[in-house]
């Protein structure tokens, strides 16, 4: 028996996303997903009480991967801003949750992450910030203004919302613009500031 719930949760789940991949969040509608499902609209609520809860369970997966990328996956690394570490852990991530992150990023409007893109903003300003500072340091100089970190964040997250909007699972163009992108932006960023 248990088996039959947990196909009919992964039934709704794959029909949410294609759902939220075709609509915002405020203009999803339970009772597609329920549809798509196969499953009554009074079934799917037994499963996830809300719309909200359902998109949470789907997304949260993906976001949470996303900021440990971000801080955790090479702080390792000897130079902390080695862009293909970077790229590599971006992919994997990208890879795995390719649909979530492309709701997440043009989708979620009126979810909990409608604010998900000045919130990856000041996690990678906060990233670039405490690395480049660093870097500045050990050699004796400052920033001028620290603003530049919020600025150069902002391109980058911009550049990737673009590059994941028009090519979506085109993997190997993502990755190389991907590179290209963290490249211009923040190679030897630490000798140009």
């Amino acid at each position: 028996m248990q088996y039959l719930k947990d196909e009919v949760k992964a039934a709704i789940k794959r029909a949410a996303l294609e759902e939220f991949g075709k609509k915002s969040y405020s203009q999803a509608s339970m009772r597609a997903i329920a549809k798509n499902a196969g499953i009554t609209v009074g079934n799917i609520y037994r499963y996830f009480p809300s719309k909200d809860e359902l998109f949470n369970d789907i997304m949260d997966p993906a976001w949470q991967a996303i900021t440990r990328a971000i801080f955790d996956q090479y702080n390792e690394a000897e130079d902390p801003l080695f862009i293909s570490g970077i790229i590599s852990a971006i992919m994997v991530i990208y890879r795995k949750y390719t649909a979530e992150i492309y709701i997440l990023f043009h989708n979620s409007k009126d979810s909990k992450y409608e604010n998900i893109k000045s919130g990856l903003v000041e996690l990678i300003a906060g990233r670039l910030e405490k690395d480049i500072l660093a870097q500045l340091q050990s050699s004796g100089r400052k920033v001028k203004d620290p603003y530049i970190f919020k600025i150069i964040a902002n391109a980058i997250v911009d550049s990737f919302y673009l590059i994941i909007r028009e090519l979506r699972d085109d993997f190997d163009r993502v990755e190389a613009l991907m590179e290209k992108t963290i490249t211009v932006l923040v190679k030897d960023l630490h000798k140009r500031l």
